[in-house]
């Protein structure tokens, strides 16, 4: 059995059977074509004469209705050429027409009204809704009724199928004309397919589809892939995803819907490759069209295409293939909505996925210059140069936010910066700057091993650099103990390395580590005094420079700086055996500048240059690892658990699904119209949440519930925005 057998089974026949004359060509020019005597369809594209109206574009049925119908629900699409109009005063706005009209039934006004809107080509937007509806009878009547034994008929479908479309775009604001031509659609999408009609079938928009019933159109073309065994592609599966009626994707995909589109395609093919295949089940696509005229019965069409929107596998591989797109887009969406120009600059794409960072390379470009001629060398690079490439929040003051995007968009070109704020180091500014190529997956927050290496290794800087240069063995061994002493991650290693670098290029000074050094015990400093005499002693050489640095040390750890040259003998030893001639220790002054450790027993005889016992030097490096823990207990301490504010109560009601501390948040910033920045942060800290995060957070929630953020960034303030705090607190 056919397609249109089984349809024709499928259709109850009209109440009315029409008599339908066979389409003819009717001729457009000179004149219009004569009108038929019986109701007749007027093809697509010729012109009719019906009494003063030249009506163009044909599609519409025109002859003699007989007068027994009149009055009735029959027939109400012909247009009947012998019944009156009233042409000096038309009804154009719809004022004397029934709530079902037929034209055999309307007054001549409204007769009038409606042979002006199909003159005028069926294109007034503002158009009473009932004249548009008297013409959609007639094009329900050709498909649901002529197409079911005329092949003529049938060949209409694609241009019928091409006005209802059309007809929505101009009346789809109307609900209830938009609902019935939605559903006339589909009906039509399903026929089509019937008819062989399916091989340019595309993937619904879904941005300019609505997703509460999936269309047709999309339940046919995964069928028909289903059903040949074939993997879905990525653009039918976007489709899919976002048009589910039981996927719901967040913010992103509605703010970001490009951005959204093409990171799902990308992820969607690595994960899938060609597409998934999908087992086609017992459910079968179909449509029930109840039409708008009231002389056609309901219509139900079913072609045994497998349904397979709703299967619970693929369904489950899709909804977290977009949670997870939505997830690595939160940060990106939450720039754009709230600053919507930010689209395409570098803050944009420092927070960019991976996959979707081609589409920024015009504005990277000047980045990887800058990169490029850095890693060619030594990788230094003056930080204002970095800083000249950042569009700052506030112009001229580049802070803390903009130095963690900075190194964010570093980071997505597999570069790392040092310093780096996330990991502790200051912002970025006049100065040297070292970038690295990032091998190893970089941390974005300090360890406390690493937070304890750095430390060592600013003091270590100072000292190996006082002598105006640093040796490749002091550098090689330095980093080897630390980085093996804390069982650093290849990532932090890689960085330990360029935060060397940055120290040994700039100014390294013993200013603001006396906090931390504090805490240490006499028995620690000792540790840590030791470990620092055999960074001083480990290329073979001591000189008057780092003599007087280790001095400022020990003061530093509040140890008397007499002691440095007993320790520094020690360190130079090869055994520790007591010295075989006098060895000037100095006095209880200040030794000379000139001052040199004696030289030991053990020397060379072709040089005359001191000798080091490596085996002597790597037990005390291993010694020193202790050292290195007891700076990473210090950083422990300093990162212990607070009890919650208690500015946060549980018990108070959530804030548009934010949390106790969120929520609490957006409360006492309704309190006032302006913050700075410093109350800001005091208040954060209060609650135990950092600034920007949180300021993301309250946004996004306000932009979600009242399309407009919270907190506007006003550059040296911070300003409430009403409409959104009262939508918010409502």
């Amino acid at each position: 059995m056919g397609f249109w057998d089984r349809f024709r089974g499928k259709i109850a026949a009209p109440a009315h059977q029409v008599g339908v004359a066979p389409a003819q060509q009717l001729q457009v020019r000179p004149a219009p074509a004569p009108v038929a005597q019986s109701p007749a369809w007027v093809p697509p594209g010729t012109t009719v004469q019906i009494g003063r109206f030249s009506v163009s574009g044909g599609m519409l049925y025109v002859g003699a209705v007989p007068r027994h119908l009149h009055g009735t629900e029959q027939m109400p699409e012909c247009v009947d050429p012998s019944l009156k109009i009233n042409y000096l005063r038309p009804d154009h706005v719809g004022a004397e027409m029934p709530y079902w009209p037929a034209y055999h039934s309307i007054t001549p006004a409204g007769r009038s009204g409606y042979l002006a809107w199909l003159a005028g080509g069926r294109v007034v937007p503002d158009a009473y809704i009932g004249y548009v509806f008297l013409y959609f009878y007639g094009l329900e009547r050709r498909v649901l009724v002529d197409a079911r034994a005329d092949p003529a008929a049938r060949e209409d479908l694609r241009r019928i199928y091409a006005e209802v479309l059309r007809l929505l775009r101009i009346y789809g604001s109307n609900r209830s004309f938009r609902s019935c031509a939605s559903e006339f659609q589909d009906c039509l999408e399903l026929m089509l397919t019937g008819e062989g009609a399916n091989s340019s079938l595309t993937p619904p928009d879904p941005g300019t589809t609505t997703r509460y019933a999936a269309p047709v159109s999309l339940r046919m073309g995964l069928g028909l892939f289903a059903r040949q065994g074939r993997p879905i592609p990525a653009e039918w599966a976007h489709s899919w995803a976002l048009l589910h009626p039981e996927i719901f994707p967040r913010t992103p995909a509605a703010r970001c819907p490009e951005e959204f589109r093409r990171l799902f395609l990308a992820r969607y093919r690595r994960v899938h490759g060609d597409g998934l295949v999908v087992r086609p089940g017992k459910r079968q696509v179909s449509v029930s069209y109840r039409p708008a005229s009231a002389g056609i019965s309901s219509t139900h069409v079913e072609l045994g295409i497998p349904d397979v929107l709703t299967e619970i596998v693929p369904t489950r591989q899709l909804a977290e293939l977009v949670e997870d797109c939505a997830n690595a887009l939160e940060a990106y969406s939450r720039l754009v909505g709230r600053r919507p120009g930010a689209a395409g600059t570098l803050a944009a794409a420092a927070l960019l996925p991976d996959e979707l960072l081609d589409g920024c390379a015009a504005a990277l470009e000047p980045v990887r210059e800058v990169v490029d001629r850095a890693l060619s060398s030594s990788g230094v690079v003056d930080g204002e140069e970095l800083i000249a490439l950042w569009p700052a929040r506030v112009p001229g003051k580049f802070g803390k936010p903009d130095a963690v995007g900075l190194a964010q968009l570093l980071e997505r070109i597999g570069v790392g910066v040092e310093p780096d704020v996330r990991m502790g180091g200051r912002v970025l500014g006049p100065g040297p700057a070292v970038v690295f190529r990032a091998e190893h997956d970089q941390p974005t927050t300090a360890s406390h091993e690493y937070a304890a290496a750095t430390i060592l290794l600013h003091l270590a800087a100072v000292v190996s650099a006082a002598d105006g240069e640093v040796s490749e063995m002091e550098r090689t061994h330095l980093l080897s103990h630390l980085e093996s002493a804390l069982h650093l991650s290849p990532g932090e290693k890689e960085r330990l390395a360029a935060h060397l670098t940055w120290l040994l290029a700039g100014e390294t000074k013993l200013t603001g580590l006396k906090k931390r050094l504090a805490a240490l015990t006499a028995a620690q400093r000792d540790h840590v005094a030791d470990f620092l005499t055999m960074v001083a002693a480990i290329d073979g050489q001591i000189s008057p420079g780092e003599v007087k640095t280790l001095r400022k040390i020990y003061t530093l750890l509040e140890l008397d700086p007499e002691l440095v040259y007993g320790k520094l003998h020690a360190s130079a030893s090869s055994r520790p055996a007591p010295a075989t001639e006098p060895v000037a220790i100095g006095g209880g002054g200040i030794a000379p500048p000139d001052f040199a450790i004696p030289r030991p027993a053990a020397m060379s005889a072709q040089t005359g240059t001191l000798v080091l016992d490596q085996q002597v030097i790597e037990a005390r490096l291993a010694e020193s690892a202790a050292v290195s823990a007891l700076l990473a207990d210090i950083f422990a301490d300093d990162v212990a658990e607070e009890p919650l504010p208690t500015l946060i109560r549980s018990d108070v009601p959530s804030v548009a699904g934010l949390d106790a501390a969120h929520s609490a948040f957006v409360r006492k910033l309704a309190e006032s119209p302006l913050w700075t920045r410093s109350e800001l942060e005091e208040l954060c800290a209060e609650l135990g949440i950092m600034i920007d995060g949180a300021l993301d957070s309250v946004n996004e929630a306000a932009l979600d519930v009242a399309d407009e953020p919270l907190v506007e960034d006003d550059g040296d303030e911070y300003r409430i925005n009403d409409y959104a705090r009262g939508e918010l607190l409502a």
